[in-house]
């Protein structure tokens, strides 16, 4: 029951109709009989600042940021956790006492849906395509566990800018797309939200793909290329693993409580086998 003093969490994105977060967060709360509720908010480029601005004058507990907003509220709160500095990107918010505090839960969360599935990082060649947050986040990652990272992007500039933040952490270098990148590749990433909406053209020619890579998307649920992929067999990771975990953090920086994991993926599975 909503009440006068429930904490009212949130996800700014847009699109975000598409949004589990909502589901799986207030379940959570119910589960753990939390006075906490989560929606969801459409936000347009233009209308960022004002939504960050309301975080304090409508006293929301805090939210979460997803595409395309993840670099650009940067600028709009008042704290920046160290991983989300060096990463540049945010895509959780606290809101403490009218101080926005922001995170970056992505890249615990990539790291821990690779490993759900028995895919190791150390040593292994990751091809990941696109230069947001979100690729920010996972390229961060894969250095911090060891990995080696190639990026393409449709636009060199900014993948040359990821390479330059992060080419301290790890071995690190801008593609272009052709047979001989994805020869030496182990994991290809699609870190674009290409996949979101039913026009959206394929991130990578899926002749590119071979049978022993490893595909994982960030989008959920399961996109053109990720069938693609399926039938050419090889082994694929969408974005509900990732999207569980960065959850799971992003719970305990709110609410200080251990996100219960358990309920939460069963809340994920009953959602995804509900057709």
């Amino acid at each position: 029951m909503i009440t006068g003093k429930t904490k009212i969490i949130g996800i700014f994105g847009d699109p975000i109709e598409h949004t589990l977060s909502p589901l799986i967060h207030n379940e959570a709360f119910s589960y753990l009989g939390l006075d906490y509720c989560y929606v969801a908010f459409n936000v347009k480029k233009d209308k960022l600042k004002e939504a960050t601005e309301a975080i304090r004058a409508l006293n929301i507990r805090g939210v979460n940021i997803t595409v395309p907003h993840k670099e650009t509220v940067i600028q709009y709160i008042d704290e920046v956790s160290d991983e989300a500095k060096n990463i540049g990107a945010v895509n959780t918010i606290l809101n403490n006492e009218g101080i926005l505090k922001g995170f970056n839960t992505d890249v615990n969360g990539f790291i821990l849906s690779l490993k759900d599935e028995g895919i190791s990082i150390k040593n292994k060649n990751f091809l990941i395509l696109g230069a947001g947050g979100a690729a920010k986040a996972i390229v961060y990652g894969i250095l911090k566990e060891g990995g080696k990272v190639y990026i393409y992007n449709r636009t060199p500039s900014k993948a040359l800018a990821i390479k330059e933040k992060f080419k301290k952490f790890g071995f690190i270098e801008i593609v272009e797309m052709d047979k001989s990148v994805t020869e030496k590749i182990d994991v290809i990433v699609n870190a674009t939200s290409l996949g979101l909406k039913k026009d959206d053209p394929m991130p990578l020619n899926p002749e590119l793909i071979k049978p022993e890579h490893v595909y994982c998307d960030i989008v959920y649920p399961e996109t053109p290329l990720m069938r693609e992929a399926e039938q050419i067999g090889c082994k694929v990771v969408g974005g509900i693993g990732m999207l569980l975990w960065q959850a799971a953090f992003a719970f305990k920086i709110w609410t200080e409580v251990e996100a219960p994991i358990e309920i939460m993926k069963k809340t994920l599975n009953k959602l995804l086998t509900k057709d």
